[in-house]
């Protein structure tokens, strides 16, 4: 059985990892984190998985941080996709439940940014922007952001 902080659940693992985990530098020893996820496409099931992939960076990040002497002043996620869907199985109605004993939040006011937050013990609310991406004449998803 592995430890409490190694759990094997989707939810907290650290065993699984965003995509991409930028230091962008600002004033002095300020730096922002950019964690970056990419996915074709985004479901409830996906969504889970997306953000424990998110915790654990965000961890890891805090590591190496501690390792160099930054200072995280901010901390922003990205989840690239091309189509996202959060619809509930019509032929299961117990996925319509929500789970008992924590605060209930919608699965669209998280992706959209509104309610972003991380389960650290307790909630740590994050911003979290989701980036639409397109299929070019190959095949290849593409897209474009401009931080604002």
């Amino acid at each position: 059985m592995p430890p409490f902080f190694f759990q094997a659940g989707k939810e907290k693992s650290l065993f699984k990892r965003a995509d991409h985990l930028i230091f962008e530098k600002r004033q002095g020893n300020q730096w922002k984190l950019h964690l970056i996820e990419m996915k074709g496409s985004v479901g409830q099931e996906k969504w889970v998985e997306i953000k424990g992939k998110f915790r654990a960076s965000y961890l890891v990040a805090q590591a190496i941080a501690g390792m160099l002497g930054l200072d995280i002043s901010e901390a922003v996620m990205y989840t690239t996709y091309e189509r996202v869907e959060f619809s509930h199985s019509g032929t299961m109605p117990t996925a319509r439940h929500g789970r008992l004993g924590i605060p209930q939040v919608r699965m669209e006011e998280e992706w959209e940014g509104s309610r972003f937050g991380l389960n650290f013990g307790e909630r740590i609310s994050f911003d979290h922007i989701p980036i639409k991406m397109e299929r070019d004449m190959d095949g290849v998803l593409t897209g474009k952001w401009n931080e604002q």
